[in-house]
């Protein structure tokens, strides 16, 4: 066995803490591996087993009287117990084990000081530890069942999750759709075996073709090997649909106390999800919802979908919600249009390009349901339509049901030569035959159009969160905080992050050396030195208190700008009255340009980062930034800059011109070398004025985590 086959195809199991007692963990999944037929052997382990089996399998006092070493333990203890089985499998040489105890690392202090003692004594023997504070495992192939529930449907899918009550309920919504779980993993506190790693053993696996993952946040570091664990799913040809917990502020906060994992920062886990070509969903519906459309179009490319509906209305709001979603109507050619509109009813509605079609008036479908599948039959041989969308009260035609259950036969088949079929009803949740049916056939029905038209979305790769995003910034001490601070150069000054301040001409001088264009700045602190600097400079100059760590140096009065010859002393003496001892900066003017926003951060669990967006005041007026991780490339970059609200400006509007996007670009990608070379900084070029023809770095802020 390689990788982590121990925990989904063990040919033994030991289980710690086996009970006779129905109700406790160790009893029941003994009786529940006993009921799924388990393919391998299974003992328990009970300090005051008299000999009697549970469910069938024998149950001994010790690991030390096991008739062999198990693949795998499921230990089902208390915190306090843990660490000392976790001791006793490793000596034995049992080669993974899956921890249920809560009330460890997710509390911190000697609790997460005590997981660390399990993780040291089973890493000392090479054993897997998957949890704590997970709910167990399930691997359906072997009939194994470590979660102490039963209601598990069978299926392609691998579902990952850190909530043992999101499993539950992903599980009953499965129940009644037409997708179902291969396995079901509790990731707990990541304490050996990771998201990342679950992720690129489900890429691998033959057992399931969709992955399904609720994940609240991950160790430190990680990050960056979760994106190509997504990215070798995606390569598979395996959706992963990502439901991430913790994306607000107060939520961030609960996923510490419930997890003990990192939650990090939403702008970080959007890209990170689309850069590893994950589809996020809002929520456990919305995640089944587009698993099943997922399954539905099984990878095809959806570039037009066509409508058919047995309603006006439904017509109206289907377009609405496939317009709304970003999923396209299907051109069709015109023998389609001809073939379809022989089809509809003469009293019929028609639309323009005769997509959508509606099928409500005499002659439709309450005289005959099968015409939506001839209808479907039809525009599925236009090679315009990549899946067929019905809407409407299908499956509630009952004085017609067999010509229905012919339609579901002819919309089955149509999905099984290969045009993806979803539906829409109002009868979607009830055991009306024609719906049952058309779920066995793997044919998706959904209760709500909008519902069909977001999984549909998620399956095409376009779900999930914008890319523009609110930015957070370097921070942006108040006047009277830096009025309150100590006179002299602030080039170390530790910031609440502990890192050290950057004085401006040193970060201006890291940027030139990866090729960023900078203007020339003098740093002085007295009269001499400003008078050297504003003979070598032309002007008007502009002077500025020097403080890397103020965002907009004009809020606080801390900039002069427009200095004419003769006036740059009273300029200097007037900054020099408001801020006692600091140095100035000293550069030339800068001809007026957009303003726009370039930055270098660092995350603790996705690494370097680079974002981009409106610059100066905006920024936090209208926040529209979009953020990568990096390395990219200039390619990326200029996708990044066009990914802005306010990308139709930057190209050129009415008589306006544009800037110019490539020099832009080059900026952005020479942020992520420098990201590359110097990995302790993090910096911010705002404003940067971009121009028809180039750019200007205006100011810059910068910091340093030193070791």
């Amino acid at each position: 066995m390689g990788g982590l086959d121990a925990f989904y195809s063990p040919r033994s199991v030991v289980v710690l803490g086996a009970s006779r007692r129905p109700g406790k963990l160790g009893h029941d999944v003994m009786v529940e591996c006993a009921r799924l037929g388990f393919s391998g052997a299974m003992y328990g382990v009970n300090p005051l087993a008299d000999g009697e089996p549970v469910g069938g399998w024998p149950v001994v006092r010790s690991v030390r009287d096991l008739p062999e070493v198990p693949d795998l333990a499921f230990v089902a203890l208390p915190a306090s117990g843990t660490l000392d089985a976790v001791t006793e499998l490793a000596r034995a040489g049992v080669r993974a084990a899956v921890l249920a105890a809560a009330g460890l690392g997710e509390l911190g202090g000697e609790a997460a000081l005590a997981e660390q003692e399990i993780a040291r004594a089973a890493r000392a023997a090479g054993m897997r530890l998957l949890g704590p504070n997970g709910f167990g495992l399930y691997a359906g192939s072997v009939g194994l069942n470590l979660t102490g529930w039963r209601e598990v449907p069978a299926g392609r899918v691998a579902l990952l999750t850190q909530s043992g009550n999101v499993a539950i309920a992903l599980c009953r919504m499965m129940a009644g759709s037409t997708v179902g779980v291969s396995s079901c993993t509790g990731i707990g506190n990541q304490l050996d075996v990771d998201v990342a790693e679950l992720l690129e053993h489900h890429a691998r696996s033959a057992g399931s073709d969709a992955i399904a993952l609720y994940v609240e946040g991950l160790r430190a570091t990680s990050g960056r090997r979760l994106v190509q664990a997504l990215s070798a799913c995606t390569q598979a040809g395996k959706p992963v649909v990502v439901l991430k917990g913790g994306r607000s502020d107060a939520a961030t906060r609960s996923v510490a106390s419930h997890t003990g994992a990192l939650g990090g920062d939403r702008r970080l886990w959007d890209a990170a999800l689309r850069e590893g070509g994950a589809r996020q969903v809002a929520d456990p519906a919305a995640l089944v919802d587009a698993l099943e459309a997922c399954q539905a179009t099984r990878g095809r490319r959806i570039r037009g979908v066509l409508v058919l509906s047995d309603g006006g209305g439904d017509t109206v709001l289907a377009t609405d919600a496939l317009d709304d979603a970003g999923v396209p109507l299907a051109l069709l050619g015109s023998g389609t249009r001809t073939a379809l509109d022989a089809l509809v009813p003469p009293a019929a509605p028609r639309a323009e390009g005769a997509n959508p079609v509606t099928l409500d008036t005499a002659g439709g479908l309450e005289d005959d349901p099968r015409l939506i599948a001839r209808c479907a039959e039809t525009g599925a041989a236009d090679g315009a339509v990549d899946a067929v969308v019905v809407t409407g009260t299908f499956g509630g035609y009952r004085g017609r049901r067999a010509e229905e259950l012919d339609a579901v036969a002819r919309l089955a088949a149509l999905a099984r030569a290969g045009t993806p079929v979803l539906v829409h009803s109002a009868f979607a949740a009830d055991d009306e035959e024609p719906v049952v049916a058309l779920r066995r056939e793997g044919v998706p029905v959904y209760p709500t159009v909008r519902r069909l038209a977001v999984a549909l979305a998620a399956a095409r790769g376009v779900g999930g969160s914008a890319v523009s995003v609110r930015v957070a910034g370097l921070p942006s001490p108040t006047e009277e905080g830096l009025a309150a601070a100590p006179a002299g150069d602030r080039a170390a000054v530790p910031t609440a992050e502990a890192g050290v301040a950057v004085p401006t001409a040193e970060a201006l001088a890291r940027l030139a050396a990866v090729g960023v264009a900078v203007p020339a700045v003098v740093t002085v602190r007295n009269d001499a030195e400003l008078a050297d600097a504003a003979a070598r400079m032309p002007f008007p100059l502009c002077l500025k208190v020097e403080d890397p760590l103020v965002s907009h140096k004009s809020d606080v009065g801390g900039v002069v700008l427009d200095v004419a010859p003769g006036a740059a002393a009273d300029a200097a003496h007037a900054l020099w009255q408001r801020f006692p001892g600091r140095a100035l900066v000293v550069m030339p003017m800068l001809s007026p340009g957009v303003e726009l926003l370039v930055g270098l951060g660092r995350d603790p669990t996705f690494g370097a980062f680079v974002i981009v967006g409106r610059g100066g005041v905006a920024a936090e007026v209208d926040p529209d930034v979009a953020l990568a991780l990096a390395p990219l490339s200039s390619g990326d970059a200029l996708a990044l800059w066009g990914s802005l609200r306010c990308a139709p400006l930057l190209r050129g509007w009415r008589a306006q011109p544009g800037v110019d996007l490539g020099s832009l670009a080059g900026l952005t990608a020479a942020m992520s070398e420098l990201a590359q070379r110097e990995p302790g900084l993090e910096i911010e070029c705002n404003p940067v004025l971009a121009y028809e023809h180039g750019y200007a770095v205006a100011d810059v802020r910068a910091r340093e985590r030193r070791a």
